[in-house]
C-alpha cells in the first residue's frame, strides 16, 4: 500500500509530545486517505493543518485519532477540528462511561447524571472536541480493541480495561479506594514507578543490558490507543504513551487474532518519548525480537517523539536496548521524520542521523 507516515516535532525546549500525520492509497476509493494520530500542544495544531494543506493538498482528514487525554497529545487537536474537514473522530470519552463506573464511587451524592457532568467538566479538552465534532457533523467513535481505523487495528485498550483505568485518571473524581483494591489487574499499582530518576550513570556494553522489567506508568498512559497496521514496507506499530500493561494487552490480543507484530515490522513508535518505565526487555523481545550480534541489523525503524531540549528523553538505556536488537533509532528533536513507500523523496527534507550506542546509561535507585 503506497503511503507516507510523518512524525512531526512537538514542543519547545524540554517539553515532548506526539503528532503523527499520514496518508495512504485506498484502492477501493481510488484516492488518498488522510489520518492524524494525536495533535501535540496547542501550537502543534496549526503546524498539522499547514502540513496537510501543503504536502497532501487537501483539507479533509478521514480519521482523527486522540489516543489519550494528556495535553502533549491532545491540545493541538482543537485547531485541527476547527480548521479541517474531519470525517471521523476516534476518541475515548470519559463521560460515556459514567453509568458503568458509578459502582466504584461510595458516596451517595454521585448519581449517573452528576458524575457524567463532573467528567465532562474535568476533561474539558475532550468536551471541546466533542462539541466541535458535533457542530461539524463529524462521526464520533470510541476506539476499543478490535476496531478498524483505516488500515489499522486497535490492539488496546478493551472497553473493560479502559473502564478499569478511568477511575484512576488524575482528573476523575476520587473513587472508593477500598472498592478499587478489590478489583482486577488494571487497577493495581498504577502511578508508581519502577525507580526514581537519578543523576548517576553506570557503564553498559553490548552484552550487558540494565533496562529492567516491571516499570509502571500512569493510568492515562495505560489507556493509550495502540494501533497496528500493514502498509508500505510492512507493519506499523503506534503506541502513544502505552505502558507495559497496555503493551501486554496489545500482545495478547494480537496473539488471539493471529497478528504477528514482529513479522516484517517496519516502524515502531517507542512508547512515551523513550521512557524506561514504558518498555522492558521482555516487551522488546516480543515486538522486535531478541538481541543480535554486534553489526547485525533488522529492518525496523524505531521512532522517538522528543522535544529538542528534553534532557531525559529518550533514555539512553532504552536507546541501547533498541540498538541491541538491531533496530535503527531516530528522534524528532531536530526535524520531522518521514517514512514513505511508492512516493518520491520530498525535496529539501533534512536527513536525520540515527542514535548511537552509549557506554554509560542512567542508573536506577
Amino acid at each position: 500500500m503506497n503511503c507516507e507516515i510523518e512524525f512531526l516535532p512537538v514542543g519547545e525546549g524540554a517539553k515532548s509530545g506526539d503528532a503523527i500525520v499520514l496518508r495512504y492509497w485506498d484502492a477501493d476509493l481510488n484516492d488518498w486517505r488522510v489520518m492524524v494520530v494525536d495533535g501535540g500542544y496547542a501550537a502543534t495544531g496549526k503546524a498539522i493543518c499547514d502540513h496537510i494543506r501543503r504536502y497532501y493538498e487537501t483539507e479533509i482528514i478521514d480519521h482523527l485519532v486522540s489516543t489519550h487525554p494528556d495535553n502533549d497529545h491532545m491540545s493541538g487537536l482543537r485547531t485541527v477540528m476547527e480548521e479541517m474537514d474531519v470525517r471521523q473522530l476516534w476518541m475515548n470519552v470519559p463521560e460515556a462511561h459514567a453509568a458503568d463506573i458509578l459502582p466504584l464511587f461510595k458516596s451517595r451524592r454521585w448519581q449517573v447524571e452528576n458524575l457524567r457532568r463532573e467528567l465532562r467538566k474535568s476533561y474539558d479538552y475532550v468536551t471541546t472536541l466533542l462539541q466541535l465534532a458535533e457542530a461539524q457533523g463529524t462521526t464520533i467513535y470510541l476506539p476499543f480493541q478490535g476496531q478498524q481505523i483505516g488500515p489499522f487495528t486497535v490492539l488496546s485498550p478493551s472497553r473493560e480495561m479502559y473502564e478499569g483505568l478511568l477511575p484512576q485518571f488524575r482528573d476523575t473524581p476520587p473513587p472508593d479506594i477500598e472498592l478499587l483494591t478489590q478489583l482486577g489487574t488494571w487497577l493495581r499499582g498504577i502511578g508508581r514507578r519502577v525507580a526514581q530518576a537519578t543523576r548517576m550513570v553506570i557503564p553498559e556494553d553490548w552484552a550487558t543490558e540494565t533496562l529492567k522489567d516491571g516499570g509502571v506508568t500512569s493510568a492515562e498512559n495505560e489507556s493509550s490507543v495502540v494501533l497496528y497496521g500493514r502498509l508500505g514496507h510492512g507493519g506499523v506499530f503506534l503506541t502513544a504513551d502505552a505502558g507495559l500493561r497496555a503493551l501486554y494487552e496489545a500482545s495478547r490480543f494480537a496473539d488471539e487474532s493471529g497478528i504477528d507484530i514482529s513479522d516484517g515490522l517496519w516502524i515502531f513508535q517507542v512508547p512515551h518519548h523513550g521512557s524506561r518505565n514504558n518498555i522492558s526487555p521482555s516487551a522488546l523481545n516480543y515486538f522486535l525480537g531478541g538481541p543480535v550480534s554486534p553489526g547485525a541489523s533488522r529492518r525496523t525503524q524505531c521512532v522517538v517523539s522528543a522535544g529538542v531540549s528534553d534532557p531525559t528523553h529518550p533514555r539512553k538505556v532504552v536507546v541501547n536496548a533498541l540498538l541491541r536488537r538491531g533496530c535503527s533509532v531516530t528522534t524528532t528533536k531536530q526535524t520531522a521524520l518521514r517514512f514513505w513507500y511508492g512516493l518520491p523523496q520530498r525535496p529539501g527534507l533534512t536527513s536525520v542521523q540515527s542514535l548511537t550506542f552509549s557506554d554509560h546509561v542512567e542508573a536506577y535507585d
